[in-house]
């Protein structure tokens, strides 16, 4: 045990510490390059521009990470070592592909076909044999035993779960350190699940795949905590939720405790899809409707909301480890849900305290934005 929490250590101090020296190069490159986010839109918090492209060190300190573990005495399976090297193809694809968003601009749909894509990396390969690729076909079932779902069916939820995970985080990087420390906290959860449980029988080959991502998102959070000095862009918030998705499955399906640690944001997306849809308007709409744009209306701040997620993130991810057996947790998800969705319910009738102040912010002069490149 000794040996292997100093290896899992050591993977750590790696990942992160090669996040964290990634991030003042990035930060001077994209000065040079002009590679800033200007502040040009209602949604956007920060009042000056910054740079980001954090996702691309974000990535590199979770592959060196990786790699680190590949020299050090650890003996995997032949399953294993093929799924992870598809979740850095797949990692590389998306970081690649949104990059190329973040700097020349993407339309929706070209966005969404290159998350299914880099998803079809991982899910795609199971079609040549159970021994290959990954996709979530069995999980306890809250009532007792175990249930297969049929290869079409789990083909098609393993889509919907790296997608959807990729999109929650994209939507909850919203302000300064919200999206990074609930991926940590994600991590760390995900990491002491495997590293320690289940009993007698604890994945620690799998526990340094969470160590790795939330070490390399903590590197990053060190330039990233309010005041910003960079930002991940969307190519770090869809690597973070791709990585995190295929985290959550490669040993075995931890969905539930995924779903836990992640019950805020991903009933803050639940809630928005259908607000939207009342409303008329587009799912995928850019508004400040997330309940981090409505706290900070109301007037907390950056770093009280970011507390506050943090704060859940972690009771939840407790639960997550402490509750015996997946019923236990569907009822916590499903009583938390329906308290979620009436808080979110009476939060959105309310009107701002700091509406005035929003407006104000809102209506300040900011840099314009540069010219477009051809």
């Amino acid at each position: 045990m000794v040996e292997r929490g100093l290896i899992a250590l050591a993977v750590g101090l790696i990942a992160g510490g090669t996040s964290a020296f990634m991030m003042p190069w990035l930060i001077r490159l994209a000065a040079r390059y002009d590679i800033l986010s200007y502040p040009t839109e209602p949604r956007q918090v920060h009042r000056r521009p910054l740079p980001r492209i954090g996702g691309p060190g974000i990535f590199l300190g979770f592959v060196t990470g990786l790699a680190l573990s590949f020299v050090l005495p650890v003996e995997r399976f032949p399953i294993e070592i093929e799924r992870i090297a598809l979740l850095v193809i797949g990692s590389g694809l998306v970081v690649g592909s949104v990059l190329y968003d973040d700097l020349m601009g993407l339309r929706p749909l070209p966005k969404l076909l290159w998350q299914i894509a880099a998803a079809a990396i991982i899910i795609l390969p199971r079609l040549r044999g159970p021994e290959h690729g990954l996709v979530i076909e069995q999980f306890r079932n809250p009532f007792g035993g175990m249930t297969t779902l049929p290869l079409i069916i789990a083909v098609l939820f393993t889509f919907f779960w790296i997608v959807g995970m990729m999109n929650t985080v994209n939507f909850l990087d919203g302000l300064d350190g919200l999206a990074g420390t609930v991926v940590t906290i994600a991590c760390v959860v995900l990491f002491l699940h495997t590293f320690f449980r289940p009993a007698g029988n604890p994945q620690f080959t799998i526990s340094l795949l969470p160590m790795a991502l939330g070490a390399a998102t903590l590197g990053f959070l060190v330039f990233n905590w309010h005041p910003a000095r960079i930002l991940m862009g969307d190519s770090g918030a869809m690597f973070l939720g791709y990585a995190l998705a295929v985290t959550a499955i490669i040993g075995g399906a931890k969905i539930a405790t995924a779903l836990l640690v992640l019950w805020l944001p991903i009933l803050d997306v639940a809630w928005l899809i259908l607000y939207r849809l009342r409303l008329g308007r587009s799912p995928m709409a850019a508004d400040r409707s997330h309940l981090h744009h409505r706290l900070l209306d109301r007037g907390w701040s950056q770093r009280q909301i970011v507390g506050l997620f943090a704060v859940v993130s972690s009771a939840f991810g407790a639960a997550a480890l402490l509750l015996s057996g997946p019923l236990v947790k569907l009822l916590v998800l499903s009583a938390a849900g329906i308290l979620g969705l009436v808080a979110l319910a009476l939060l959105a009738r309310q009107t701002p305290k700091a509406a005035a102040t929003t407006e104000q912010s809102v209506n300040q002069p900011v840099l314009p934005q540069p010219p477009r490149r051809s």
